[in-house]
């Protein structure tokens, strides 16, 4: 049995079982809730009224140290159709073409950021599919929770399919428990590029108010088919040109037989123990003193002695044993409602990370001196690639945080911590022999500060540093930060946000070392990268600007190599190489972002334009503008059916895209002798989203704007998109 129908198998019983919990009858209350939160970003005509407690509340964590990031549950109908795009809801992505294809985006402020922060580097063309764990959800529920969600184009012999399952439950009030499975399969329009990717994840949470925490375990496996790109792309360009019209399916490709298969496991925990003291509100949120309350208490207590009959109605404060009776609170109306609370004094937190990844580049075409293929280099014989590189890396953070507020010297929550890393690599090859180092061990070791302030209604802010060694080099820092200002006018606010970053890192591990028959090097000399940047935002209504500023000195990057030959058809192809380079000079970018949204009545018109610049194109390409707009009518019908009909388009000025190498499964900066330029395309989507109590569903007709010959669809070099095609998808959510 196949890897791939595995995981066929483990979703289909994960979807069994997310069915069969309907049975179940779990009624709990979560007492962290509030009304809205108890929503679970459910909106009026969304939620079907039944006899089961209903609610759901979701957030985020920092990966750090576990911090509570309030958040809603993905159920929002808007741009649903958009959802399992590769190119990003908004398009802000050049991907190889087919559904989960390796991808990066073209925006430089949503490139990688710290190097030493995902040291397995293979499986960042994949953030489409996989997701950090600041990006994941944590669930606390009434009642049992499950979501549906499966996305379909085309047919059984290039369509492309996914289907999503998650299930969330509570166990008492305070233990959260769920899991998410994930499969998407790509046949592929064009010859060799067919996709299998499968993500699964088991996670609980416990929130109390001593004690919580946060964990999961997750497994991953990506099956990618490499092609190389078509031979030429005067196929799609000028098919005029060619004796026979060839079909997407008939295109000749540049690499056949070649796979990039990567494998991951994870388990993340982070806990803490917190001291402090419980204080009581009213329901104003107005703190109430405890000596007050204890007078209350007594006060019910003797009202309902001289009068048994009195119904009370008041809700009791939930007071620690140790500082009030357990008595009933009355008043002469249900106004005063006292509510407890836990304020943390100081905590003492432990995060956990083990990541265990495995790539491995499969290919069978031989070293052919006579006849030239694909690849440039062989560093290793045979007739095939068997190259195999594993990553295993330990992660421990202690922390002890004093929070904010309790320290009349010191206003704002500060954090003490310390890391240690251990971190190791291997490669493997039949062909290896005993003289080659195929084994690397690296340990790290980092401490840091943080403060912040987060209780403001009106600013927040936090400022984070560290310094990193391997016991004998301090060269290595990080200062990190954001803060936002929320300033109330009229019925909304202006908000302005700011963030960035100041770093001397090293260049990650497969920049420095990596050993396969295709690509080889050792840089052991490469410079630490200076690396700054600042992101500022200022929103306000449906108006909102943004700015980036970007430096990098020593910019550690791929480079693609090529090497001409004539090949039997008598037209040029290459060979192909792949190496490491660093910027001679500081490169320096810029990015202005404008998003206006307009609504009259039905009509609704959402916009996104971006102009980027860069001091050094031939080393860090980004177009010079950017464009997303979308127009749609929405409108109900009968009442319930929400309904969005409308077209996107999405667009970008012609530059020269990095290029994709499968050799290493990233992307890379164009050899400039050979360069191709992508872009001046653009790709338009019209579509049917609808919204009916618990389902969405829509109907989408993808890239309408296609005509043979017409335009270059392209957004990475010789890797052309999909033509026209028919997308539908729907998502159910049950609450049982």
């Amino acid at each position: 049995m196949t890897q791939h129908h595995i995981h066929i198998i483990i979703l289909v019983v994960s979807t069994l079982f997310c069915l069969g919990s309907k049975a179940q009858n779990i009624h709990t209350i979560n007492p962290y809730l509030n009304a809205e939160e108890r929503n679970g970003g459910f909106s009026s005509d969304s939620v079907e009224t039944t006899g089961v407690p209903e609610g759901l509340y979701a957030w985020h964590i920092s990966p750090r140290f576990g911090d509570i990031i309030p958040a809603t549950y993905d159920t929002i109908p808007h741009r649903f159709q958009n959802e399992n795009q590769t190119m990003g809801a908004t398009g802000h992505y050049n991907f190889t073409g087919n559904l989960g294809a390796p991808r990066i985006s073209h925006f430089f402020n949503e490139q990688g950021v710290n190097m030493q922060s995902a040291p397995f580097i293979f499986k960042t063309p994949y953030d489409y599919f996989l997701k950090s764990t600041d990006a994941l959800l944590f669930t606390n529920t009434k009642s049992p929770f499950t979501t549906l969600t499966y996305h379909s184009c085309g047919n059984k012999q290039n369509g492309e399919d996914r289907l999503k399952a998650m299930f969330a439950v509570n166990a008492g009030k305070k233990l959260g428990l769920g899991f998410n499975a994930d499969y998407l399969y790509g046949r592929g329009y064009y010859e060799g590029q067919s996709t299998a990717d499968f993500n699964g994840m088991v996670y609980a949470s416990y929130r109390s108010d001593n004690y919580q925490m946060h964990a999961y375990v997750q497994h991953t496996y990506l099956k990618t088919r490499e092609n190389g790109g078509i031979e030429n792309d005067d196929y799609v360009n000028r098919p005029e040109i060619f004796p026979t019209r060839y079909g997407t399916g008939d295109m000749p490709i540049n690499l056949a037989k070649a796979w990039n298969k990567i494998g991951g496991n994870k388990v993340f925990l982070t806990h803490r123990y917190s001291l402090g003291f419980h204080r009581f509100r009213d329901a104003k949120g107005q703190i109430v003193p405890e000596a007050v309350v204890k007078q209350m208490a007594a006060a019910a207590a003797a009202t309902q002695t001289k009068d048994t009959t009195m119904v009370n109605t008041i809700a009791q404060p939930r007071v620690p044993k140790d500082r009030a009776e357990n008595v009933p609170v009355h008043t002469d109306n249900d106004t005063l409602k006292i509510t407890s609370e836990f304020v943390p004094v100081s905590s003492f937190i432990h995060t956990l990370c083990v990541d265990d990844n495995t790539r491995r580049f499969i290919s069978n075409e031989a070293n052919n001196s006579e006849s030239p293929g694909y690849f440039n280099d062989f560093y290793l014989p045979g007739d095939s690639a068997l190259d195999r590189t594993h990553h295993l890396g330990i992660e421990n953070t202690f922390a002890v945080e004093l929070h904010e507020g309790m320290n009349r010297w010191m206003k704002m929550g500060l954090r003490l911590f310390g890391k240690h890393e251990l971190a190791k690599f291997d490669f493997k090859s039949p062909s290896f022999t005993a003289a080659d180092k195929r084994k690397f061990v690296e340990n790290y070791f980092t401490v840091g500060a943080q403060i912040l302030s987060t209780q403001s209604k009106i600013i927040t802010y936090n400022v984070l540093g560290e310094l990193r060694t391997t016991g004998s080099d301090w060269g290595e820092f990080n200062v990190e930060g954001n803060a936002k200002l929320n300033i109330p006018i009229k019925k909304d606010s202006l908000q302005f946000v700011v963030n960035g970053f100041v770093r001397n890192e090293r260049p990650s591990f497969y920049y420095r070392h990596y050993m396969a028959r295709n690509a080889w090097w050792d840089n052991n000399n490469l410079n630490k990268m200076f690396h700054a940047r600042v992101n500022a935002s200022l929103r306000y209504k449906d108006t909102q600007i943004g700015v980036s500023l970007e430096n990098i000195q020593n910019y550690t990057y791929f480079e693609e190599t090529l090497t001409p030959f004539e090949n039997s058809d008598n037209y040029t192809s290459y060979r192909h190489a792949i190496g490491v380079a660093q910027a001679s000079k500081n490169v320096q970018l810029l990015s202005i972002t404008l998003n206006q949204d307009f609504h009259w009545g039905i009509f609704n018109w959402e916009n996104e334009l971006a102009y980027q610049v860069s001091s050094n194109k031939a080393v860090y390409p980004v177009p010079a503008f950017s464009a997303y707009s979308n127009v749609y009518l929405l409108f109900h019908i009968a009442k319930v059916l929400r309904t969005e009909i409308g077209a996107d388009v999405r667009y970008f000025t012609r530059y020269n895209a990095p290029a994709y190498s499968p050799i290493i499964g990233q992307f890379a900066v164009q050899d400039a002798q050979y360069a191709t330029r992508v872009g001046n395309y653009p790709i338009i989507n019209a579509y049917a989203n609808f919204h009916l109590k618990r389902t969405r569903f829509y109907l989408m007709a993808s890239h309408v704007n296609y005509s043979s010959g017409a335009g270059r669809p392209f957004l990475v070099p010789h890797y052309p998109l999909n033509r026209l095609t028919i997308h539908f998808g729907v998502s159910w959510n049950f609450v049982n």
